[in-house]
């Protein structure tokens, strides 16, 4: 089995480092950089992918809806995955934030109307697939219960073939705990 970590917007896959530390195995970091947009990013990651099998993805933030379209290309080499705080119902704020910043790619990829978050949105999940929902946050530019970046509705958005797995962690602590550590292992364990 191959771990493939994919960090959220605007981080890098040394996010994982506290994951990594207690998560042995043979294991490869995707990283990108949102400013490149969606679909480069996606391009980038097959092509990184196209030789390995048995892949289980650990994914942060917008690296879970990374990791689902990747799924949906290329199945046959996924097991399954666990995602953690992925807003598969698009940021909502970004739709608003958009007009302020006109020339952010990450802004256009991430709102509810974008092609990545509609396309997401009709994807199937074939592979045992669970989404670590926090619940712990609360920005007052957010409409709704969030956890200081995405709405907890956003991350319970797609809930054909996933679970759902609350925490009361925010949106950084939850790669950040041995709570989570220990729901990733058993997992992971469960595909073995």
């Amino acid at each position: 089995m191959k771990l493939v970590y994919i960090h959220g917007a605007s981080a890098t896959g040394e996010s994982f480092n506290y994951i990594r530390e207690h998560i042995i195995g043979d294991d490869l970091v995707l990283n990108y950089n949102s400013a490149n947009g969606f679909d480069h990013n996606l391009k980038v990651m097959l092509e990184e992918l196209k030789d390995i099998n048995q892949i289980f993805f650990i994914a942060h933030s917008l690296g879970g809806i990374y990791a689902l379209h990747l799924s949906n290309l290329i199945s046959d080499q996924v097991l399954g995955a666990i995602t953690l705080s992925t807003p598969y119902g698009g940021a909502e704020t970004a739709d608003f934030a958009k007009y302020f910043l006109p020339f952010s790619r990450l802004l256009k990829d991430i709102g509810p109307n974008s092609w990545p978050m509609m396309q997401a949105d009709s994807i199937e999940i074939y592979h045992p697939w669970a989404n670590i929902v926090t619940t712990k946050g609360g920005a007052a530019w957010i409409m709704g219960d969030n956890d200081g970046v995405v709405t907890v509705n956003s991350q319970k958005h797609h809930q054909n073939g996933m679970e759902l797995i609350e925490v009361n962690y925010n949106h950084y602590e939850v790669v950040l705990n041995d709570q989570v550590v220990d729901i990733i292992k058993q997992k992971i364990n469960s595909i073995k």
